[in-house]
């Protein structure tokens, strides 16, 4: 039964992307970017993404550095300490940001649209008890 959850939810998540690759694409994104984005909100430090994300940090900085040339993000020197620097949503990078959440939330709610609010609610549970840690924290 486990196998064939996790293949269910690999097949949702391949046809959400699929369906949202032309949005991504025209704001000038990949498939991973509006993720990224969503994590420096709160995680603007490259090896916080790192930790944050399990994404390499070779795969990070490249991904930043292409960001960063689109003018989604800008990149700071910690006041603090000058060796460190920080990354942050541009103006663009917050629309581009917004744009990409809509489009992949609408493709959701297709999908959710087929559910009862009931069944809604239920899965929102069941998915938050899946991902709660040791101490009851939502990872």
């Amino acid at each position: 039964m486990s196998w064939t959850i996790l293949t269910q939810l690999w097949r949702l998540n391949r046809v959400l992307r699929e369906e949202t690759l032309p949005t991504l694409e025209a704001l000038g994104l990949a498939p991973t970017d509006p993720w990224l984005l969503a994590e420096l909100e709160h995680h603007p430090y490259p090896s916080l993404l790192v930790h944050k994300t399990q994404i390499p940090p070779p795969t990070i900085s490249h991904m930043l550095k292409r960001l960063e040339r689109l003018g989604l993000v800008k990149r700071r020197l910690e006041p603090q300490d000058l060796r460190r620097y920080r990354f942050e949503l541009t103006e663009k990078g917050r629309q581009a940001l917004e744009e990409s959440r809509k489009a992949m939330q609408k493709a959701l709610e297709k999908r959710l649209d087929r559910l009862m609010d009931e069944e809604k609610t239920l899965l929102e549970g069941i998915l938050d008890r899946l991902l709660e840690g040791e101490r009851g924290e939502v990872l």
